[in-house]
Parts: structure tokens; sequence; C-alpha cells
């Protein structure tokens, strides 16, 4: 048998449940608690750091809705909200005072989690309950006036101008005539040009201050038209009785207006000038024609200017503003705006150490009406979601993307009838083959993606701007997609969860330049059943090329407030995080790592990351505490590495030269298997407590406690490579391959082991613990942290044996690569 040697260059593409044949020997059959990092190979992962309790008194339901606000580079706070409820921390863990002016029941919620949608502008949190549906208010534009403008327009001699009125209560309809005179005798006719002088005498009569009875054949009468029956020769609109009783007439310059006594709406009123119409009309309710506005008119005149007939859409209402100007306006009996209490609320920094939960303002409609101009689509049903895109806060509601107008948030009306702008609100609609309601949407690649459960979507703008006029959303790919994880984005790629029956797979979607497709590969294809159904949330840590998926506990009969318990959390699967490490060469992905993180009793509800910091609300024991990640695993200070402990954090002591002992309290009570470390040379102290007081014989100012957690990498089975016809590589499996022995290079690393179980043979066990009796630099009072080849027998065939390396010790770990030595017999040569 030749001996043969191996080389696994690395150790950091992570777990993978392919068959043994088909994997790369940098990936693991099981990887839990390790990092894989390029440089520093594979170590243990970074520790978590107590910050702060944010409730000694109460856990958090499992279900509360974790959201991360970063206002600017230093400026950061951690949310919770519950239902009717939300805590508002800095990154310190220090609570914040929270306000509710207008009360708490827009946080009503049986799952908030899963009911409340956030986006974070400047200050201002914006708050969505999909569980509430929005709705319009009460308050209407004034109620619609009945009543017939009149408007003398011009004058002309010999013209009759003539007013006719019918109520429904009267008998028939009556005339008021007035005959111009005849323009002959200019010292007493030229004074009747005056088109205000015609409205006075067709409202008084004879009476009128500007009445001449000696004019050139001038005259005057009221009477009925159907018989041509005179009423009077005196009186007019405004004091013939027949008239009066039934409407009021009040003069405005050259314009009257004319309205039933009684509102009834089914009254007529008709001119004739013997002009064609063009001397004298009404104005009853609209017009075809803004031109043909009456100079003057009341104040409370409204009036509907219907441009093109058959087009709707156009029409605007205006209204009097002084002489000669109309000013467009809201349509009467409109209802003007939103019921605040059912549209989205912000939370609100007020920037002084407090903030607030509120009603928003959002604008009314001020012109048009419900035709011209509509409400958004997202009244009277639910919004799934809100989103920030191009200076415009946007809604989805159902299928529908509704945008507000450009840099006005709370504005979703158009802002005037007679003409499209392109700052105006955008609501549209994505069309597919089947019905798409849009669940998500976030940046992308200069685009925004959006998703419902099947589709994906891009919105376009073709000019860059989005514009109502240049906006259109275009399926792009049909993949089913986990409502319940907000998708993320990273540089030029977008990643997105699907469920799988009992596990989750992960997507990672980009844009192909080459073919001006998006498409998108599973990146979980190799651990098809390793990420349980039960991812709630993801981020992305993009300065550390790493992702993480967070798992949930489903408790029946869970409050959805902060409780009290008596008894420890006890996680099933929110104990885990789910990590992805990947790094990109330009088009080429040299590192695709899963592994799996786990965190022995802590309850994760979400949390939110910072440059290189994974900051983590959870749940220990029997209170909620915040929690730190540094993703970069840098060294604790003073120290040439950093400590692995969970719950890890550094006290000061208080020294009593008397006891020669070193008193600590620690910042969450007592807690089992507690460890400590100097915090200046990084040796292990020996501790005894009291509760939550805890003892160091000697003088240790400053020491660092925590609980040590195991870190375990299993390696893939051993087998023999060959170059296959394609370029690839083919996993030998005939022959015996008889490993020999195994070598682990290793850098800075302080403590593992490396245990070997054959088949149906006790399991054996191998440490390094960098302890080398012979070193004569080693120190006694500074713990071992040495590089170099560990090297451990196996003495078993390739497919019948484990190889394990674990280490639960707090000091550092750095594998960078591996050697197998083997003995290969092979009774047939290949063709």
């Amino acid at each position: 048998m030749p001996v043969i040697s191996q080389s696994i260059p690395n150790l950091i593409n992570g777990v993978s449940q392919q068959t043994t044949t088909q994997r790369n020997p940098t990936q693991a059959e099981l990887q839990e608690n390790a990092q894989s990092r390029l440089v520093e190979g594979l170590s243990k992962r970074p520790a978590l750091n107590y910050t702060a309790t944010l409730d000694s008194s109460n856990v958090y339901p499992t279900n509360a809705a974790i959201h991360g606000v970063q206002r600017d580079a230093d400026t950061a706070f951690i949310t919770a909200f519950t239902n009717q409820n939300v805590k508002v921390w800095n990154l310190s863990g220090v609570n914040k005072t929270v306000s509710f002016p207008n009360g708490n029941a827009y946080l009503t919620s049986t799952n908030p989690k899963e009911d409340f949608k956030f986006v974070s502008v400047a200050d201002y949190t914006f708050v969505v309950n999909k569980s509430i549906s929005p709705a319009m208010g009460t308050a209407t534009s004034a109620a619609k006036i009945e009543r017939g403008l009149v408007y003398v327009k011009q004058s002309n001699y010999g013209r009759s101008y003539e007013v006719k009125v019918q109520h429904p209560s009267m008998s028939y309809e009556i005339a008021v005539e007035f005959q111009m005179p005849s323009g002959n005798n200019f010292d007493t006719d030229a004074k009747f040009r005056d088109t205000k002088k015609i409205a006075d005498i067709l409202c008084f009569g004879t009476s009128s201050q500007y009445w001449d009875g000696t004019a050139n054949d001038i005259g005057f009468r009221s009477y009925r038209t159907d018989t041509n029956a005179n009423l009077s020769t005196t009186q007019g609109l405004k004091n013939y009785s027949g008239i009066t009783s039934y409407f009021t007439t009040s003069i405005y310059t050259s314009t009257l207006d004319i309205k039933p006594t009684d509102g009834n709406s089914n009254y007529t009123i008709n001119t004739s000038d013997g002009f064609g119409g063009q001397a004298m009309y009404v104005v009853r309710d609209e017009l075809s024609d803004f031109k043909d506005l009456p100079f003057y008119a009341p104040t409370d005149s409204v009036i509907k200017i219907t441009g093109d007939t058959g087009d709707n859409y156009s029409d605007y209402y205006v209204s009097f503003e002084q002489e000669g100007v109309w000013k467009e306006t809201v349509g009467p009996g409109v209802v003007l705006g939103f019921d605040a209490a059912t549209m989205p609320h912000a939370l609100v920094n007020n920037n002084d150490g407090t903030f607030t939960f509120q009603q928003l303002t959002w604008n009314q409609r001020i012109s048009g009406d419900e035709a011209t101009n509509p409400n958004p689509t997202f009244v009277g049903k639910t919004i799934n979601n809100v989103t920030f895109y191009k200076n415009r806060l946007g809604f989805l509601s159902q299928e529908n993307i509704i945008f507000s107008e450009n840099g006005e948030f709370y504005n979703f009306f158009k802002t005037t009838g007679t003409d499209s702008l392109d700052t105006d609100t955008i609501d549209i609609a994505a069309s597919s083959t089947q019905v798409s309601t849009l669940k998500h949407a976030m940046s992308y690649n200069e685009q925004l993606l959006l998703f419902s459960d099947t589709t994906q979507f891009v919105l376009k703008s073709d000019q860059g701007a989005l514009t109502p006029t240049n906006a259109s959303i275009e399926a792009t790919t049909t993949f089913e997609h986990n409502d319940d994880v907000s998708p993320i984005s990273i540089g030029n790629y977008a990643y997105f969860v699907q469920t799988k029956g009992d596990y989750s797979a992960v997507r990672e979607y980009y844009a192909d330049n080459d073919t001006l497709t998006n498409d998108s590969v599973n990146i979980t294809a190799g651990i098809s059943t390793y990420i349980p159904n039960k991812i709630t949330s993801m981020l992305a840590c993009p300065m550390e090329d790493t992702i993480i998926m967070f798992p949930y506990d489903t408790i029946n009969g869970e409050s959805t407030s902060p409780y009290s318990v008596s008894s420890n959390v006890n996680p099933t699967y929110a104990k885990e995080m789910y990590v992805y490490k990947y790094f990109w060469d330009r088009n080429e992905k040299i590192q695709a790592s899963w592994s799996k993180w786990i965190f022995d009793g802590v309850q994760i509800l979400g949390g939110m990351v910072i440059e290189s910091t994974l900051y983590v609300i959870a749940n220990d024991l029997q209170d909620c505490k915040l929690y730190t990640i540094d993703l970069q695993n840098l060294p604790d200070t003073n120290l040439d590495f950093n400590v692995a402990l969970d719950h890890k954090v550094q006290l000061t002591g208080t020294y009593d030269a008397a006891t020669n002992k070193t008193t600590y309290t620690s910042p969450y009570g007592e807690r089992a298997n507690l460890f400590a470390v100097d915090a200046a040379t990084g040796v292990d102290l020996s501790l005894s407590n009291s509760g939550a007081t805890y003892y160091v014989v000697g003088n240790f100012p400053n020491a660092i406690f925590g609980t040590k957690f195991i870190s375990k990498y299993q390696l893939s089975t051993v087998y023999i490579k060959e170059q296959s016809p394609n370029g690839g590589q083919l996993s030998v499996t005939s022959g015996r391959l008889q490993v020999r022995t195994m070598s682990f290079d290793y850098e800075d690393t302080g403590f593992f082991k490396v245990k070997i179980k054959p088949v149906d043979r006790d399991e054996r066990s191998y440490t390094m613990n960098g302890q080398i009796i012979s070193d004569s630099s080693f120190v006694i009072d500074s713990p071992p942290i040495v590089s170099g080849t560990f090297k451990v027998p196996v003495q078993a065939e390739n497919t019948k044996h484990t190889v394990t390396v674990e280490t639960n010790s707090f000091l550092p770990m750095h594998l960078v690569a591996a050697e197998i030595e083997s003995f290969y017999h092979r009774r047939s040569r290949r063709a």
C-alpha cells in the first residue's frame, strides 16, 4: 500500500449536506459556534457580550417586533413593539421615555411581529399595522349650495334681457324681462350700457336706482311664460312676491345669485338676451370653459369646469376669490381626508432623549372630488408594508404600490386637476397572470424590487425621475417567497427566503447584465434540510460579508405584551442563529459558508446591525437583555485575543487586603457555571460566590466574566480526488483508503481537542493546550497562545470514522489547514 498525502487548504466553506463524495474537502459535516474567515481560518465564533438588562421583571413575547433605528452615524436606537406599546433603548440599553398623545390603539395586535412594518426616515419611523384598514375621515368640504349665477356679460341696445325661474312649488314659470333702450337718444339711453345697471333693474324693476322711464323704447315687466300674461310692470326678482316666496336673489355687481329658498334642487333658471346667449347666461354648478366664469360672484361660489365632453377625469372645481379671480378648489360635499387614527403612525425622535408615538397630520384633498381626484387604493384595505424610495413615502396594498407626492410624505392626493405634474402621487398596480399581493419592497440595483408571494417585480421609470407618467411595474421572476421574512439587499445582490416543507431556502437574486434579465440561485441547495422553516428575520452585515438568520419559537397561549415568568426561558429554535459567510473576488464567489451559532438558554427576539456589530434583544433566564456580538471578533482591550465567553462582561472588583479577596457584583445576578478571566493577563480565575456577589482570591482589579460555550467542527469524509473530463474533481470510491494520521495547522491558538470516533470502536480524544514544557518562552501567568501543527493518529478506513474538532475553552482557536496521510490500495486499474 503506498502512502498518500492529501491537503485540505482551508476549513472555511461551512456545512454541506451533499453526499460526501460530492463535497469540496473544505466543507464540513457539522459546524457549530465556529466562524469561517478567510484570513484567520476556522475560529471560535464571537462572544455574546452583555450590554444591559432591558427589563428585570419581564420577558418579552417571541412575537414582539424588533426594529433598529439609525438616524445617523452617531445616533441609533433599538425598539421593541408589542401589543399596544413600544419601548425604545439606546445602544447602551438605556430606556427612553415614549409618550402617546393620541393613545396606543393603533398598536393593537395579536401578532406584532407579523402585523407591524417599519421604515425610518431621519427622526421619523413610520409604523404600519397590517391589521388595521385605513379609512376616510368625517370632515367634508362645504355642502353644495343650490344656486344659479346669472351673469350679465354685455349690454346691447334694443335687446331684451330675460330671466326665467321655476320652482316645484310654483304653478307656472315666471319671467322677468328688461327691454334695453333703442340707443337713439344718447342722453337717456347711453347710461344703460353698464351691465351692473341691467342686473339691478332685473332685480328691482322700475324701483331700481338706475331706472329711467324716459329712455327711448325702454320697457320692463314680469309675466307668466305659459300665457304671456303680465304679472307686474314694476317689480322684479327681488321684490315680486310671486318670485321672492320661492327664491332669494342677491346682486354682485353684474352677477345675480339666485337661490331656492328651501334648497330644493328641482328648480330651473333660464335666460335669454336676444344675442344668442352671449350677453347674459346662467351658470349653475358647472361650465365647460373656464373663460366663461363670471367676473363677479359670491365668495362661496364653487363651479365645476367639465372640459371635454365624456372626459370626466379632466374635470376640476374652482371657487371665486376676488374680482375676475377663480382658484382651483375641492368639490362641494367631498370627504377631505383620512381618519388619522386608522392611518400609519410614527415614532418620532424628539432629539431630547424622548420619543413620541403619534398620529400624523395627513394632507387633505384640496382639489377635485372622489371621481377626479380619487382616494388612494389603500383606503378600506390593509397596508401590507411601507417603503421609502426616491423621496417618496410608499405603501403596499393588495396589488398596488402607492407613493406620496414627491417631497411631501403626507400627501396622497393630486394637487391639481388641470395638469399632470411630475411630483404628483403615484398609484400603480403590479399586473401578472395571477393575483399578486405585494408584501415587500426594497431598493436594489438602482430600482425598487417588489415581492409578492410568488413573483418579483421591478418598479421602473424611464427618465430617471419617478413620475406618474413614466412609472411602470414589470414582473421579472417567479420565485416563491416567504413573506414573513423581509428580504435584504447587499450591493448588487438581494436575498429572500423560501419555505420548503419543514425547512427554509435562501435565494440570491441578481441582475444579469449580459442578458439584461434578473435571476436567482438557491444558495442553500447544498443544505436543503439545514435551516428550519421557523425563520422570522434576516440581517445583513456588508462590512463582514455576513448574513444572519433568526429562527423563532411558537409558544401557545403566549402573551402579546411583556410578562413575568416563574422559571427560566427554555428556547427551542430561538437560541440559534444561522450564519452565511461569503466573499466575492470580482465576479467569483470564493467563499460560501453556512454554519450555526447556538446560545444556550438565550431566546433571541431580533436585532440590528451597525457597521460590524450585531445588537441583539433576547430573553435570558427570567428577564430581557441587550447583547452585542462583534462580528470582527477583535481582541479584547489589553489582550491579544477575544475571550470566548457568552454573557460576557468586564467588571471592576473591590480588593480587601485583609481577606486577600477581590469582590465583584454580577450585573445579571447569580448565574450557573459563571467563569472569570483576568482582564490584564487573560489567565482564568477561580471563583466562589454568594448569590450575585463573586469572589476571587488575590488582587485582580478587572475581570472578564461569562459562560463557556462549545465550538464544534466535524470534517467531511476523506476521499482521493481525480480530475474529471470537465475540469472538476471526482471522488474515487474504489479500493481501500486507510487514513493513518491527520495534522492540523493552527495559528494563535490556545486550546482544542480532536476526537476520533471509528465505527464500532471507542472514541479517542487528543488535546492541544499550547503548553510545551521545553518551550523557554512559556510564561506561567499568561495563557499559552501558540502556532504550529497538531498531528493525531486516526488508523481507520476513510468511510468508517469521524473526526471532530472541539473546544470549550475561552482561549482562541484558529485552524488554517489540514493534512491527511493515508494508505491506499486499489486492486483494479481504471481503463
